[in-house]
């Protein structure tokens, strides 16, 4: 029968332990610091498309509002020229 092993780690071992562990945690800060920008980098990404669609939906709001308003207006049987005159003073407007 042979004894196990109850022998306490060596100061050499022991300062390659901490030496791997201190290793390993710089490591997985960087990777977590790396991830961190990554997700900032997103979420600005994220952002900026979300408010250029919030503009671009607007304006194509605007833009059927108008058409809606053009058609009518043919409906009515405006003249093309005071429609016209309409859509510029409309422009003018930011309320139209």
């Amino acid at each position: 029968m042979t004894d196990p092993n109850n022998q306490a780690p060596t100061d050499t071992q022991n300062e390659k332990m901490i030496d791997s562990l201190t290793n390993e945690i710089a490591d997985l800060k960087s990777a977590l610091k790396k991830k961190d920008d990554r997700l900032a980098t997103l979420d600005v990404m994220l952002k900026q498309i979300m408010e250029t669609h919030t503009i671009q939906h607007r304006e194509y709001e605007d833009l059927e509002d108008k058409l809606k308003d053009v058609i009518e207006k043919l409906k009515e049987r405006v003249p093309h020229s005071a429609i016209l005159e309409w859509l510029k003073v409309r422009d003018r407007d930011p309320l139209g």
